[in-house]
């Protein structure tokens, strides 16, 4: 009776699936997109600095203190354009919950955890062929 060979694509289709699931976060010893697990409406996609100068107070004049650079660290949340317009944010100490309004007056919500200790960044990401159905009645 001969051995059984793995074909060679499958090797390299899992060999893909797994290098490429943890190549982002490998740097922090960490499974890319992972830091969400509870994401209801929106999607991690990845990590974002945004840097930008600022002016924070006043001088014993009044006058606004000189600018100074400041950065942050943002994980970025993808929320699927056909959701609509931000009309309202609720939460508790658990999550927050950001709610959206499309042009038919359709309200979604997007529920992100942790929130609270963590800084996000919301782009809206465009969608296409949106379909709606029924599944229960």
């Amino acid at each position: 009776m001969g051995k059984y060979r793995t074909p060679g694509y499958l090797v390299l289709g899992l060999t893909v699936l797994l290098v490429g699931a943890w190549i982002p976060g490998a740097a922090n010893n960490e499974p890319a997109l992972d830091l969400y697990e509870d994401l209801i409406g929106a999607w991690e996609s990845e990590q974002v600095r945004e840097s930008f100068e600022i002016s924070i107070g006043v001088t014993a004049l009044g006058k606004p203190r000189t600018m100074k650079r400041h950065e942050e660290d943002r994980t970025q949340l993808l929320v699927p354009q056909h959701y609509g317009n931000l009309v309202g944010v609720t939460g508790n100490l658990e999550s927050s919950i950001f709610w959206y309004q499309d042009g038919e007056g359709v309200v979604r919500n997007v529920v992100v955890p942790d929130s609270t200790k963590n800084a996000i960044r919301i782009e809206l990401q465009n969608t296409r062929n949106f379909k709606v159905r029924m599944v229960r009645n």
